[in-house]
């Protein structure tokens, strides 16, 4: 009985000590670089296969435990922003670590395209924009936010209307034609639509002045943005990568327990002001200029006098329009995320509001907004990952463009009227009403701004999802193959309506006009990723991807107009209308296919070779070259790895790298090459038709060829890093209307003709000069020099396609300037000058004897970039970012009617006031005089001005909590305060220009909607 027992205890003894021998718990505390500990760090079990056994999460103290068995070989931490760190456990029972923010050594992955590359092995030019310079900024849009955040990418707006489109540009100028010169966009792998889908500013309806898709989309729930620049990085985007690739990564989850994360920020907009000699002159000036006009002009005391007291002299009515057309804005957006997984399931969900009103009557947004990320690992093998984002805008905006490219510029728009309307005409009755009456003190041929803001009606509705499901299955260790599915859904609701009493519509008794688009868009591309050993040892191996993407998309447009409404303000929909004027269908397809492949491969990390071909075919091509071939080489060599550097403590990184290539550009009208005879040419109400198109059969794909060449360099242990390029971006075969003769019955046909180049250079330096325990302090600039000109063209000098304003010329800038040369001022009789011709040996009073030349200015900027510093102190962050521009000319393409005396019953620029006034003045500003015709303020170089500019475009101050009691107290793992301030400071070079600065890429002055800028106060929260 004893031995029984005896051997029953040693037979328990035994057992548990395999028990304990089995199965253990490791602890430990995980903390930051300055000692604090981090919270919701994910610790993953891995076995020798690297499969995760079992998971925990760190708590608000940073420390852990977790319980493994005897497979457990190691222990991985995680967290976002963080150096990833893997640890063997051996013996350990108790494991302490450290992880730092997220090196930039060559170890780091890269998105590319189709895929992620390391960074090491890159012979591109690619620039990465992380998640956290996006979110939680005061912009409506993931493009305004890219201003000045990557060396070589210009973004630019038209307007600051909320939402609107903004002009994106990666090397300069690629196309003829204004739209054709976007990057591509990609997001998640699918490629997308992008740009501005509304139709308001198209075919004369005038809706919406500018909107923009990326604008449904919540910069919170990006990961990244990769901005692909050369041709190794683009090629394989075939026939649509000639001007780059944008590529949106969003969020994903990670491994470990729910974690959330909300946001919330509120604040203000208001306008940002004309430069001094741009604003709008105030009652006494404005009549001491008519006064001295009508002087000039030669007029009688009498004729004075009561033209003075037509005008209201002396009724003391003094308007400042600027004031009452514009406003503080009020803005605020909230964003509350989950994100969590384990070993076989992640996910990420997020839903947003944001309300930006703008600082300009009658324009806002709204946008509701809602994200959703799993994947989910079936077996060892298979993967699934579904993803679906909303995005739901409501956008009001003023009303819209004059036909002037850039938009602006109608007699109802507040920014244009706000110029126009004298300081003497008041808009408001004598009972307080709005006045609109059509008297000379009214509103002759302009609109109340007030009263048009009030009742009328424009706004556009946009809807966009995107959706998308990627399936990978590992065939084997070294073979994967990926199907991606991704959908783009687009439907705009366009309304406007223009009331029955007061200004477009009181002519119809009131107008209205719809205009719904959808675009449906589905893009899937399968491909097989192989990656192999040439030897055994590993150092020599090659990654190679083979695929073959289909994309298509539906266009449809209906379109419906109506006049003739009651009179009654609150009945503006269309079916109160007694009259339809206008009701059509409008449908439109296009379809790519390509089969692509690229290869890389590598020597010791030292070495890389890498090579890109695709071959694309399309419909908006013609039946003779639907199909074209886009290749790519590059190369790249990692100095660091060689044996000869690592006695240089000094440099820490330095890789040289150099690629070609070319890619193209499709993006035309869908049916441009076809010959075609349309119907809808109706006579006397007989339907007809006619050819309605030439076409032509041959016509292809613009050809960007591309060469880069740069290096990257890391000094003093990554304190001091620098990537510089220089480029030559050529394109051939440009897409161009050449002229043909009318009795044809046509004026042109669009042909592969003529050529443009690029070349310059990029810097961008990130240097921390101080990093201690309880302070740091970072710089980051970037720097871009880009020179554009016309490479050839078919038949000499001609009108740029975009605009009459510039002339192309072989050898000269795309947008150069094409107009009289401005003399000045004659001192002795107050006339104005302009040069005779281009040699500028005369000038002449004579507005007709001057002939127009190239006046040696370009909208396109020569220099720009972004300069930008973080101090961080404890707890504290303080961070200022700086935007500049230089090299560029903006024209104002309504200052005939605010200029001199040619409008002299409208409102006039305050640099009026320094007019010439007596012999020997020396102005630029010409004799002001009534109902002057010499044309002075028309057509010159007069009205073009420098566009250098300075812009602070943001500035912060942030702190955050992480005393570990009062988070634990409150159930927090994070906590964090800032105040943002957003475009607070401008400086131009030109003391003459009267608008703001940034006045996209064609440099139109249109009187747009004013840029604002912006205050505001933010939490953020992770739980």
């Amino acid at each position: 009985m004893r031995k029984t027992f005896i051997l029953l205890l040693l037979f328990l003894f035994i057992s548990v000590t395999q028990i304990f021998a089995q199965t253990r718990t490791i602890v430990g505390k995980i903390t930051d670089e300055k000692g604090q500990p981090l919270a919701g760090v994910s610790i993953n079990a891995l076995g020798s296969d690297k499969k995760v056994i079992a998971t925990a999460v760190s708590g608000s103290n940073g420390e852990y435990s977790i319980h493994i068995g005897e497979k457990v070989k190691g222990l991985q931490f995680s967290h976002i922003g963080l150096d990833e760190q893997y640890i063997p456990i051996g013996n350990k029972g108790v494991i302490n670590l450290s992880l730092s923010a997220s090196s930039k050594d060559l170890s780091e992955v890269v998105v590319t395209g189709y895929g992620l590359q390391k960074k090491s092995n890159t012979t591109a030019a690619i620039v990465k924009v992380g998640g956290e310079q996006l979110a939680d900024k005061p912009f409506a849009s993931i493009d305004q936010m890219l201003q000045g955040a990557a060396a070589g990418v210009q973004a630019v707006a038209t307007t600051g209307q909320p939402g609107a489109n903004q002009q994106v540009r990666i090397r300069g100028v690629g196309s003829f034609s204004l739209g054709a010169s976007q990057p591509l966009y990609v997001i998640d792998g699918v490629v997308m639509n992008g740009g501005d889908l509304s139709n308001g500013n198209g075919g004369g309806f005038n809706i919406n002045p500018s909107t923009n898709v990326l604008a449904t989309l919540n910069a919170d729930d990006i990961e990244s943005v990769t901005i692909l620049k050369d041709a190794a990085a683009t090629s394989i985007y075939g026939s649509r990568g000639g001007n780059g690739v944008v590529i949106i990564t969003t969020k994903s989850g990670k491994n470990g327990k729910t974690q959330f994360n909300f946001s919330a920020e509120y604040g203000s907009n208001n306008v940002i002001l004309p430069p001094p000699a741009g604003r709008p002159l105030q009652a006494n000036d404005w009549f001491t200029l008519l006064k001295e006009g009508l002087v000039n002009a030669n007029a009688s005391q009498t004729t004075i006098n009561n033209t003075l007291a037509s005008y209201g002299y002396g009724n003391g009515v003094d308007i400042h329009w600027f004031d009452l057309v514009t406003r503080t804005g009020v803005q605020n957006q909230y964003n509350l995320s989950a994100s969590g997984g384990d070993g076989k399931t992640k996910y990420f969900i997020s839903g947003g509001y944001f309300k930006q009103q703008g600082t300009t009557i009658g324009t806002d947004l709204t946008r509701y907004s809602g994200n959703i990320k799993v994947s989910h690992a079936a077996t060892d093998r298979l993967t699934f990952t579904t993803k679906v984002t909303v995005g739901d805008v409501v956008q009001n905006s003023a009303l819209a463009s004059s036909g002037i490219s850039g938009g602006g510029g109608y007699f109802g728009n507040p920014g244009y009227v706000a110029l126009v309307l004298r300081p003497t005409q008041n808009p408001f009755n004598p009972d307080g009403t709005l006045n609109i009456s059509n008297n000379n003190l009214g509103f002759p041929a302009h609109y109340n701004p007030l009263y048009i803001a009030a009742n009328d009606k424009r706004w556009l509705k946009a809807l966009t999802i995107l959706g998308s499901e990627n399936i990978e299955y590992k065939i084997w260790k070294s073979l994967k193959f990926t199907s991606n599915l991704g959908l783009q859904y687009n439907g705009n609701e366009e309304y406007q309506f223009n009331n029955q009493f007061h200004g477009d519509g009181s002519g119809t008794a009131g107008y209205a006009l719809s205009i719904y688009t959808r675009n449906f868009l589905w893009n899937w591309y399968n491909q097989f990723d192989y990656h192999f050993d040439i030897n055994r040892n590993k150092k020599f191996s090659a990654d190679v991807k083979v695929g073959y993407e289909a994309t298509r998309n539906a266009y449809l447009q209906q379109q419906g107009s109506a006049q003739s409404f009651p009179p009654k303000l609150d009945l503006y929909s269309s079916q109160n209308a007694a009259t339809s004027t206008l009701g059509i269908q409008i449908s439109s397809d296009y379809a790519f296919t390509g089969a692509y492949s690229n290869a890389n491969i590598t020597y010791d990390d030292r070495f890389s070779l890498y090579g890109s071909f695709r071959r694309d075919g399309s419909s908006r091509f013609g039946s003779s070259n639907p199909f074209g071939n886009f290749y790519s080489v590059g190369f790249a060599w990692n100095v660091m790895n060689e044996n000869f550097m690592k006695r240089i403590e000094l440099i820490n990184n330095l890789k040289l790298r150099a690629s070609y290539g070319t890619n193209g550009n499709a993006e035309i009208g869908n049916y441009q090459w076809r010959p075609s005879y349309g119907f809808g040419y109706n006579y006397n109400g007989v339907a007809g038709g006619t050819f309605n198109n030439i076409g032509n059969i041959n016509l292809t794909w613009e050809k960007n060829k591309q060469f880069d060449v740069g290096f990257d360099l890391s000094l003093l242990k990554n304190r001091i890093n620098v990537i510089a390029d220089y480029y030559v971006r050529q394109t051939d075969g440009s897409l161009l209307s050449q002229q043909i003769s009318r009795t044809t019955g046509f004026t042109g046909v669009i042909s592969n003709l003529g050529g443009l180049e690029n070349k310059g250079i990029e810097l961008t330096i990130s240097v921390t000069p101080i990093q201690t325990r309880d302070f740091s302090w970072q710089i980051n600039f970037n720097y871009a020099h880009n020179k554009n000109y016309v490479s050839s063209l078919p038949t000499g000098d001609q009108y740029n396609p975009q605009s009459s304003a510039f002339l192309m010329r072989v050898g000269q800038p795309f947008y150069s300037f094409y107009t009289r040369g401005w003399a000045g001022v004659d001192p002795n009789t107050g006339s104005p000058l302009w040069y005779k011709d281009s040699t500028k040996s005369a000038t002449t009073t004579s507005y007709a004897s001057a002939k127009l030349f190239l006046v040696g200015k370009s909208a396109s900027p020569t220099d720009f970039g972004g300069l930008g510093n973080v101090f961080n102190y404890k707890n504290f962050t303080f961070g200022i970012d700086f935007y500049y521009n230089y090299g560029n000319y903006i024209i104002d393409n309504y200052a005939r009617f605010f200029t001199d005396g040619s409008f002299p019953t409208r409102g006039k620029y305050a640099f009026m006031m320094n007019r010439w006034q007596k012999k020997g003045d020396v102005t630029n500003v010409p004799k002001y005089v009534y109902g002057d015709a010499t044309n002075g303020a028309s057509g010159s170089d007069r009205i073009i001005y420098k566009g250098d500019y300075i812009r602070l475009r943001n500035v912060q101050v942030g702190y955050k909590l992480t005393n570990k009691t009062v988070l634990t107290k409150l159930h927090l793992s994070a906590l964090a305060f800032y105040v943002r301030g957003s475009n607070l400071w401008t400086k131009i070079y030109d003391n003459n220009l009267t608008s703001d600065p940034e006045q996209g890429v064609q440099g139109f002055n249109n009187q747009a909607v004013a840029p604002s800028k912006s205050v505001t106060v933010g939490l953020n929260v992770t739980f």
